[in-house]
């Protein structure tokens, strides 16, 4: 089983951890979208596509963004889905 996390603030239950399934990076994602709809608007763009700009990680490796594409994600992997920060 997959283990997906997503930011607390995301969940007003505070719930942070969901299954998914194993697959490419964002095959993963958007399926994880379609079962849990209400973080779709922050995982996925207009075309249905992960948004780019998050963060992602798969066990403690951050995946670049010009590598999500050709990541996978195993049986027994975690995903760790991080929303971008602003600030200074």
């Amino acid at each position: 089983m997959v283990r997906i996390v997503v930011p607390a603030v995301w969940t007003p239950q505070g719930r942070t951890d969901f299954e998914g399934t194993s697959g490419p990076l964002d095959d993963v994602i958007r399926e994880f979208a379609a079962r849990h709809p209400e973080f779709g608007r922050r995982l996925l763009d207009a075309d249905g596509e992960p948004l780019r700009y998050l963060n992602m990680c798969v066990d403690d490796e951050m995946i670049p963004r010009h590598q999500r594409a050709a990541a996978s994600v195993g049986p027994n992997a975690v995903v760790t889905i991080i929303a971008p920060m602003a600030g200074g």
